[in-house]
């Protein structure tokens, strides 16, 4: 759910209570897009068995129109290039705008959902070699904030770091494809994804 989030806040200050309660609730908003890595994609396919041609009916390729700019909330979120222009790979939404793998108001793949997933409704960033969390700006629709025990300075920024580390590789990956591939196609994409050892799971 990569999206712009509020002013970010200190470490260690206005720590929150927050345990995911699996309501599903961010699983069904139209207006998220939930991008996901080359590490989502190892995982995905590892643990469902999911070759390239199969990952195509759980992700989707979301083409930034031409000369359009890109959504405040995913300027973060590399932009790759394929058959149909540049384009942000995400988990498929159904025309309902649930995700495709929720069912019965459950995530099919919880353990193994995507980090955006795994973090929010907090977003991270880095700020001259300091970590800062803040709150994502769709934090409203998530009954899980104030439940469970506090969130620790530690466990936020464990997050922080493993979500940062895991789009650094991510873009690292991309902008190299972007810049060597002659003909980029996304089935070309998601099976350089899953033949380079950076993702292996």
């Amino acid at each position: 759910m990569s999206e712009k989030s509020r002013e970010t806040q200190e470490n260690g200050k206005n720590l929150v209570r927050f345990e995911c309660i699996k309501c599903g609730e961010c699983c069904r908003q139209k207006g998220l897009i939930v991008t996901v890595t080359g590490r989502d994609v190892a995982r995905l396919s590892s643990t469902l068995g999911m070759a390239a041609p199969e990952l195509l009916r759980a992700l989707d390729f979301y083409v930034l129109p031409e000369n359009g700019n890109a959504p405040k909330g995913l300027r973060d979120t590399p932009l790759l290039k394929t058959e149909s222009g540049k384009a942000y790979m995400a988990l498929r939404k159904m025309e309902s705008g649930d995700c495709i793998f929720l069912k019965d108001n459950q995530c099919m793949i919880h353990p193994i959902r995507p980090f955006v997933c795994r973090t929010f409704p907090f977003v991270f960033r880095d700020v001259a070699g300091r970590v800062k969390w803040g709150f994502s700006s769709m934090k409203d629709i998530c009954p899980g904030i104030g439940e469970g025990s506090k969130a620790t300075k530690q466990e936020l920024v464990e997050l922080c770091i493993a979500a940062l580390e895991d789009l650094a590789i991510y873009r690292e990956f991309a902008e190299t494809w972007n810049e060597t591939t002659a003909e980029p196609t996304v089935i070309g994409f998601l099976e350089a994804i899953l033949s380079d050892v950076r993702f292996s799971v």
